[in-house]
Formats: C-alpha cells, sequence, structure tokens
C-alpha cells in the first residue's frame, strides 16, 4: 500500500496494549532501530511538558510570558500569553522569515547562531509579524520562547526536562536532543532526496524546543501510549491538551485535533495529529486516543505522499482505517 503511493521510509502501527508493527518501505537503508530527528514532533513533547506543569500550578496558560519572563523586551511581551504561544498566535517573528544563505537556508537556522536561550532573547523579541491574537501564523519561535520560560519556572534547559519527565519513566533509550554548535552523529537519518543538498548546512540545534528532539520511531510510540493511557498527563490536562474546535481549525496546543469518518467504523474517530518537517526528513506521528492507538510515519525521500485524514482517501487515512476500523 504504502509503497504504491510513493512513500519510503518506516511506518509503526501502535495497538492498545502498547505492542507495534515496524514496516520499511520504498528503502532498504534503513534499520527498524535507526535515529530519527523528531523535527517539530518536539512541540508535542514541550506542550506535555508545559501541561505537566500547569497540573503542578506553576504555569498558568492564560498568563503573559512576562509574569514568568519579567525582563523579555519584546513587543507586545505583557500581552503575549503562554496559550498564545500554544496555539501560534503570538504574532512573534518567523526564523523561517530570516535573511537565506546563497544555498536558501534561512541563516537562523546556521551554526553560527547563538543557542535557543539566546535566540528567545534576541532574534524572537524582534520586530513582531504582528500584534498578539490577530491570526494564526505557525512559527518556531513559539516554541523556543516557551522552552526559555519553562527553563525559567523550573530551572533546567530542554535536555534536562526531556531527560526528567520523558525519557527517563519511560525507558526511552534513544531521545536526545541536537546542541547548537555540535556535530550530529553520523549514524542519524538522513534524507536522501528533496532538499539533501542543503541539509548539512543547517544546525539542528538551533531548533531548540521547536524541532531539536530526536529518538527512533518506535521510542515515538512508547511516548504517545504512554501519554494516551495517562502515564504523562491525567485526564484534565490531557482534554486542554488536544482541545480544538472546527472554526479554530481544528488547533489543539502545538497540535491538531479532530474526527474523521472513516467508512468501516460505526462512529466518527479523533486524530490527534503531530507533523514535522526539517530539510528532506517528513514526519507524521497520528495518536487515536479513543482506542489507545497510533500511526507514524517517517519519510527521508522527499517528495512523500502523505496525504490527509480528514480527506477521505491517501496512504494516511487508508493506515488510520486499517488501525481504527480492524
Amino acid at each position: 500500500m504504502a509503497e504504491a503511493q510513493g512513500f519510503a521510509g518506516t511506518i509503526l502501527l501502535g495497538q492498545a496494549d502498547g505492542s507495534y508493527r515496524v514496516a520499511t518501505v520504498g528503502t532498504s537503508a534503513l534499520r527498524e532501530d535507526a535515529v530519527w530527528r523528531w523535527a517539530s514532533i518536539t512541540k508535542q513533547l514541550v506542550a506535555v511538558i508545559a501541561m505537566q506543569e500547569v497540573a503542578r500550578g506553576k504555569l498558568d496558560l492564560s498568563a503573559p510570558v512576562t509574569r514568568y519572563w519579567p525582563d523579555w523586551n519584546a513587543p507586545h511581551g505583557g500581552e503575549i500569553r503562554v496559550y498564545d504561544l500554544l496555539k501560534h498566535e503570538s504574532g512573534l517573528p518567523d526564523p523561517d522569515e530570516s535573511p537565506r544563505d546563497p544555498d536558501g537556508v534561512p541563516n537562523f537556522y546556521t551554526s553560527a547562531l547563538a543557542a535557543p536561550q539566546i535566540a528567545a532573547a534576541r532574534y524572537c523579541a524582534g520586530k513582531p509579524a504582528g500584534p498578539p491574537r490577530k491570526a494564526y501564523v505557525y512559527n518556531n519561535c513559539d516554541a523556543i520562547v516557551l522552552g526559555e520560560v519553562l527553563r525559567r519556572i523550573t530551572g533546567k534547559a530542554l535536555p534536562a526536562l526531556l531527560e526528567e519527565r520523558i525519557a527517563r519513566p519511560l525507558a526511552l533509550r534513544s531521545l536526545g536532543v541536537y546542541r547548537v554548535g555540535k556535530p550530529r552523529p553520523p549514524d542519524h537519518v538522513r534524507p536522501i532526496g528533496e532538499g539533501a543538498a542543503r541539509d548539512p548546512l543547517i544546525d539542528l540545534g538551533a531548533y531548540g524546543a521547536a524541532g531539536s528532539a530526536y529518538g527512533t520511531i518506535a521510542d515515538l510510540w512508547r511516548f504517545d501510549h504512554a501519554l494516551m493511557t495517562g502515564k504523562l498527563l491525567a485526564a484534565p490536562e490531557r482534554e486542554v491538551l488536544w482541545a480544538s474546535t472546527m472554526k479554530g481549525g481544528w488547533r489543539a496546543l502545538f497540535q491538531w485535533t479532530y474526527p474523521v469518518r472513516f467508512e468501516a467504523c460505526d462512529a466518527p474517530v479523533r486524530v490527534v495529529e503531530r507533523q514535522g518537517l526539517v530539510q528532506g526528513v517528513e514526519l507524521r506521528n497520528y495518536l487515536l486516543p479513543q482506542s489507545n492507538q497510533a500511526v507514524i510515519l517517517f519519510g527521508n525521500k522527499r517528495p512523500l505522499r502523505f496525504g490527509q485524514p480528514w480527506e477521505g482517501k491517501g496512504l494516511a487515512h487508508n493506515l488510520i482505517a486499517k488501525v481504527a476500523c480492524p
């Protein structure tokens, strides 16, 4: 099914009991235990840590960023709420719009840039794209600034938080974080299609809380299953994390949550989706919280044809139907 639809990469189908099946499609070079950049799936992990702080009474989503970072000097800094960061409605500048080098890479992501902690105070506090809550604009500065807020609340930077809150409790041995100025491990999956030529030019550590995590596809499934079964967040915090409306574009906190009607299912299936893309590596993480199942697709040969579950056709739709409506 996947290869016929032009997909090349690794697919995982996760079951309610925590078991899973993995298949490598379209290339023989990938192993089941290959380590992938998780790109913007990192935001999904960071949102969970933020909700853990909400549960602890340390973080208020309706509070302005300056409650936790009083000297943050961004325009509108006193008006931008933590919630606005998580909904991509902050109006902060967009790193992807920074000047591009001759190879077409935004220079925010080159190795000469500062660590995310400094980027949050400088670039992300620069000239805004617009006022808060005026429009939805996907923006990596939202997560980078949230990462700094969490550091100030907990006293721990992103690598330590991911280790303490997610990797260690769930025994995720592959989960780690790329660091600014540090070489990537050479055995990590690299793109082999579109974007491959530019990929070595970027510093994956510059993404910070927006996209610097890495790990295996199986460890992402273990995170998904733990989240759905209450090991990382209690039900009330999960519902805040996943709350969305059709009017709001089904946007939840750093992810999307929407119903899909499948022909073989008796009722609509609730899907929680998180996408990721850095150069030629593209990812999809679909959680099915009604049944504690998941479909995960990691691809490294673009262009990939995932399709969209709500379109009623395509690879992602058909795989979710296979899992949710056996």
